[in-house]
């Protein structure tokens, strides 16, 4: 069961593992995340694969359990942050990783700082004596590989061919200009019990001040950068948890920038001439594509720069800095981290080279004794995943009561439709020249069923 919360970010890599799932004899369930957890008691039981082990975790896995299901994760943030003990804090819950079979590490340096924080408050059945934390790496990852990247290659001619020459920057300022407003950051760690007395709350608000400081450099940033490459688009890409509007307020007015969040990230990087952005995940996808990365770095923190997508990048300081190492990238130059860059990504991320990501947790998965007791009821056919499940009315309708919640949902994950499905899976199979055997059929709202049609 592989739910998607984030769509542009997560769910090639999931349709990546439910194809591979497929070979090896698996059914897999795909979907929106929300939807999927509404109808979790009309779904075939299984593996469940988080995106996440927060303290809000806990009862929904303990609910999954009780459903018959087993509960695997992974932490989509896990790979980069800012302070290891602030997503120590406020990612990783003990409680959680006691509910689950495997806990997928980005690499050795997430899996070493998990399994201090175990250590540490004494929780034995979060302990990792059997294997629990394992080091795979992410399938995310899995498709900036040579044997994959023909996946975007269609897309990225059509930027190409849309956009001409363009500049991409990509920005990571939820904490500070999130969908919800400013002070959003405080309210959900309040919520997640992460904010233990004045200290804490005084950590957070640096930290949101520190991105709001540099949310305006980036802001600053655009004129001159628009001013200096007239013939080049300039495409500003928010994080998904943005204020998207906001920046479109910050473009106005700048005939050749524009703010575009659409689809995958990765045909976006493969056509762009160089990428700019500050402590963002995209820095070491784009280093992993051979691209130009810069980390314009207008203000810096020991505490609140993220290491790892910045020293894989170039990193500048200053606007006349950055004007010239993109001028220089967009003339054929080498731009990024070199030798230092490759010998980071080696500590923090598995599966840099051999076996790909999705291997590693699929062989993870298979020591596992999965349920077979399966539900019966209206629309499901035991034994098989196909034909529409029928849910009821009220278990569609429900909305979270938070004002915004639809909206900022919608931006996280558009929509999902059986036609989608089916092409991108056809994208998967061309591209990789494997899982021609793998089939899609819609199986309940926004969920989705792949088996084998042999």
């Amino acid at each position: 069961m592989l739910p998607v919360e984030t769509k542009a970010r997560e769910f090639h890599a999931k349709l990546l593992v439910g194809a591979e799932a497929v070979e090896r004899g698996y059914s897999v369930v795909l979907g929106e995340q929300n939807a999927m957890v509404r109808q979790i008691a009309y779904l075939p039981r299984g593996l469940y694969i988080d995106k996440s082990v927060a303290s809000t975790k806990t009862k929904h896995f303990q609910h999954l359990r009780q459903q018959g299901n087993k509960v695997a994760a992974w932490c989509e943030e896990g790979l980069v942050y800012r302070d290891r003990d602030a997503y120590l804090r406020q990612r990783i819950s003990v409680d959680s990783l006691a509910e689950v079979e495997r806990f997928f590490c980005w690499g050795d340096v997430q899996r070493a700082d998990i399994a201090t924080k175990i250590v540490a408050a004494a929780k034995a059945a979060a302990g990792d004596g059997g294997g629990k934390l394992v080091p795979t790496g992410n399938p995310r990852f899995d498709l900036l590989r040579p044997e994959f990247r023909d996946l975007f290659a269609p897309r990225a001619r059509e930027l190409r061919g849309e956009y001409g020459k363009f500049i991409l920057i990509n920005t990571n300022f939820a904490r500070y200009n999130h969908f919800h407003g400013e002070d959003n950051l405080l309210a959900v760690q309040r919520q997640r019990g992460a904010v233990d007395g004045a200290d804490e709350e005084a950590f957070l608000l640096a930290w949101r001040d520190f991105l709001g400081r540099m949310y305006h450099a980036f802001a600053a940033m655009l004129a001159p950068l628009s001013a200096a490459f007239p013939e080049h688009r300039i495409i500003l890409r928010p994080h998904p948890s943005e204020n998207h509007e906001r920046w479109a307020g910050e473009c106005a007015g700048l005939d050749n920038v524009e703010v575009k969040f659409a689809g995958n990230v990765v045909p976006w990087l493969m056509a762009a001439g160089v990428l700019i952005h500050n402590s963002c995940t995209t820095g070491l996808e784009g280093f992993l594509l051979d691209r130009p990365v810069i980390a314009y770095q207008p203000v810096r923190s020991q505490v609140y720069d993220s290491f790892l997508p910045n020293v894989v990048s170039q990193q500048v300081a200053d606007l006349p800095t950055l004007v010239q190492a993109v001028g220089e990238a967009l003339d054929g130059g080498t731009v990024n981290g070199g030798d230092d860059g490759t010998a980071a990504a080696s500590r923090y991320y598995a599966a840099l080279d051999g076996a790909a990501a999705v291997d590693r947790v699929l062989d993870a998965v298979d020591g596992l004794d999965l349920p077979r007791t399966q539900p019966t009821g209206p629309g499901y056919h035991l034994g098989r995943l196909s034909g529409h499940l029928h849910i009821p009315a009220r278990n569609l309708a429900r909305r979270l009561l938070r004002p915004g919640a639809a909206a900022y949902g919608r931006q996280k994950f558009p929509h999902l439709d059986l036609a989608e499905m089916r092409r991108e899976l056809a994208g998967l199979q061309a591209a990789s020249g494997r899982f021609g055997a793998v089939k899609v059929a819609p199986l309940a709202h926004q969920c989705y069923a792949l088996t084998s049609g042999a």
